[in-house]
């Protein structure tokens, strides 16, 4: 898998999930202190979130780390 490939898949993942918790871009980015525009960056597959922005995102969507990479 390369590196762009992973990066849809996280993103298409974390979309997912907000989407499930009825959580808005902007609320997901208050959650875990990113703009709404960084998580639509993120969801978008404009740019590879880091593994802290990860983890933050997760706590923010109320899972454990790994469910971010269930696909």
């Amino acid at each position: 898998m390369t590196k762009q490939e992973l990066s849809i898949k996280i993103g298409n993942r974390i979309k997912q999930l907000r989407k499930e918790k009825n959580i808005s871009q902007a609320e997901l980015g208050r959650l875990c202190g990113r703009d709404k525009q960084h998580i639509e960056l993120i969801e978008n597959h404009k740019v590879s979130a880091n593994t802290y922005t990860l983890y933050t995102i997760a706590l923010a969507l109320g899972v454990e780390l790994e469910e971010l990479f269930k696909f």
